[in-house]
């Protein structure tokens, strides 16, 4: 594992959490990045609140803790501020699909320029456990005791519908596979979606057997939006089989391009930080 992101700030998740997974595999994709070129100044993470919203705290680079569930909208704006920077979010599946559904609509119409990894345990795990929009019926938490009663919604459906470029779900179990669908997601250009699943180990272990036993992969390739359409709905976040994946991909010209986002001269403008901070004061 790369040592190049890694911080003095101590873990805070619960023993055996499965994103300490995920965090080691965006390290060594990211250290990829840099060994091929990209300077780390030109990463840039924003994340929200919420145990997807920690991540910042355990990687040393520049970045963002945004309010819960905007995410989206914060990074859309460094990313405007500055188009030659390679910005990435990090949200929970309560951020992402209770708070932060509509922004996810809007930015997969807009497509700019970002790679989004959407944590998906299926609860609001840092506030002990209750239910989120993608929990299946029956779920017990601490505001559902009796079982919840309010069928799933599937974003990733909802996300292709909006013009989604790139779609996509991995598993915290399976890091190789996990690596290389995120170094596909920062390496394209474009609005790249990726859940990935991540059980969680203190209210949902029951999840940890289910997710080995009822995954499978699909194959690598270029899909029409019927075919992705079939895939994506043929898991309901309930019981059954869980595909993971690419499920579409389709290149498609960016907000930024669109916009003359790539003309700097018109976005950027050098800043004295002296002069400013004697302004300020003044």
């Amino acid at each position: 594992m790369s040592k190049e992101f890694d911080n003095s700030q101590p873990n805070t998740w619960c023993p055996g959490c499965t994103n300490n997974i995920v965090l080691n595999s965006v390290k060594n994709v990211l250290s990829g990045k840099i060994k091929s070129g990209l300077h780390k100044h030109d990463l840039v993470l924003v994340s929200d609140i919420g145990c997807a919203g920690k991540f910042y705290d355990h990687l040393k680079m520049n970045g963002f803790y945004a309010l819960h569930g905007r995410t989206l909208p914060i990074a859309f704006g460094v990313k405007m501020a500055n188009p030659l920077l390679k910005v990435i979010g990090f949200i929970g599946d309560g951020g992402a699909y209770a708070e932060g559904m509509a922004h996810l609509i809007q930015l997969a119409r807009l497509n700019p320029d970002l790679t989004i990894l959407i944590l998906n345990n299926r609860i609001f795990a840092l506030t002990v456990g209750q239910a989120t929009p993608v929990t299946e019926i029956g779920y017990r938490g601490n505001t559902t005791p009796d079982g919840s009663l309010d069928e799933p919604f599937n974003p990733l459906d909802i996300v292709l519908s909006a013009g989604g470029s790139f779609i996509a779900r991995a598993s915290s179990l399976d890091p190789k596979s996990l690596e290389e669908i995120i170094k596909k997601g920062i390496e394209r250009v474009g609005f790249s979606v990726i859940e990935i699943m991540q059980p969680c180990v203190s209210f949902r272990s029951q999840d940890l057997p289910k997710l080995r036993q009822n995954h499978y992969w699909i194959s690598d390739r270029q899909r029409e939006i019927s075919e992705a359409r079939k895939l994506i709905q043929s898991w309901d976040y309930g019981e059954g089989r869980i595909p993971l994946g690419v499920f579409y991909q389709k290149s498609r010209k960016t907000w930024g391009e669109k916009h003359g986002a790539k003309n700097l001269s018109n976005l950027k403008r050098k800043i004295d930080i002296k002069s400013l901070a004697e302004e300020i004061l003044r």
